[in-house]
């Protein structure tokens, strides 16, 4: 079993949902921080995790111009194939990174 630390990156071109992360299929996950700043107009930013079957909606922000925010206030678990998605109504102006620690069990 291996622990490893990863950072998903992440540039909303656009107000459409993003796929940040997918747990691989041997592994469990834990998010650390989803830090993200705004440089654009006021958005409002949505955290959803999916399980393959559901949404769920962990996080929705507002961020003002020229602001940045940890978009979760704990951390948040996912398990083998679940992935993580962030969606902004202002395109071309929400970025940022997800911190994540991976548990693989091989």
């Amino acid at each position: 079993m291996a622990d490893i630390f990863k950072n998903a990156k992440f540039d909303l071109d656009s107000t459409a949902i993003t796929l940040v992360y997918t747990v691989p299929s041997d592994s469990r996950a834990i998010i650390k921080n989803v830090q993200t700043t705004n440089s654009g107009a006021n958005a409002i930013v949505t955290v959803t995790a999916n399980d393959g079957s559901t949404s769920f909606n962990t996080s929705i922000t507002s961020l003002t111009t020229n602001t940045h925010a940890n978009l979760i206030d704990a951390p948040v678990v996912l398990i083998e194939s679940e992935t993580l998605s962030i969606q902004s109504d202002v395109a071309n102006a929400v970025s940022g990174i997800v911190s994540i620690l991976e548990i693989s069990r091989n």
